[in-house]
């Protein structure tokens, strides 16, 4: 009897017994369709480090900048942005560097190597030392004597990977850093391409 109590009771259900109302499902429609947007719009950033880059990341201008005025020419570990002469002018002295200068001076290796392969990247890169007023730093590295142990040196302090750099091309990164040569300040800037 108790059987026919819940089958009879189950149909004299009203309509406002219902376990889902108009609201409840406008709620959990609208959390799903929320949900599902966050999603999708955020998806596409989860591969964006995997992704190749348009341009050259500030990273690795700002990494080749410290390497070269910290390590590569730093006249010592304790004071960086200090030239060596000799290194100086081992790296300057051409395109390919002055590996003989390198050599006699004790330079770190990669000094009178291509700059690109010296910090293991594949783009394009200008490393330019200039005044620190200058207004266009491409086209006006200083040209400076530098005295070394090994005579005194004229060098255009500007190098670059391929010459003559494209100044038309875009996705460039910029990286600078205050040096000092013989007492004199400069700024050393680093273009990636």
């Amino acid at each position: 009897m108790s059987g026919e109590r819940r089958a009879i009771g189950a149909d004299r259900r009203s309509a406002s017994d219902r376990a889902q109302t108009p609201i409840d499902f406008a709620v959990g429609a609208g959390v799903f369709l929320l949900t599902l947007g966050f999603v999708i719009a955020f998806i596409p950033t989860v591969f964006d480090p995997f992704a190749g880059a348009a341009t050259a990341s500030p990273v690795v201008s700002d990494r080749i900048a410290a390497g070269i005025a910290g390590d590569l020419l730093a006249a010592s570990p304790t004071e960086p942005g200090v030239l060596s002469p000799a290194c100086t002018v081992a790296y300057f002295d051409g395109d390919e560097g002055n590996a003989t200068l390198a050599d006699a001076a004790g330079c770190p290796a990669g000094v009178a190597n291509d700059t690109a392969a010296a910090f293991g990247i594949d783009d394009e890169v200008l490393v330019v030392v200039h005044a620190m007023g200058a207004s266009d730093p491409i086209g006006n590295a200083s040209t400076v004597s530098i005295d070394t142990r090994y005579g005194t040196h004229p060098v255009e302090l500007r190098r670059s990977t391929r010459d003559p750099v494209r100044l038309d091309r875009g996705g460039v990164s910029v990286s600078q850093r205050l040096v000092s040569i013989e007492g004199t300040q400069y700024r050393l800037t680093v273009w990636v391409w």
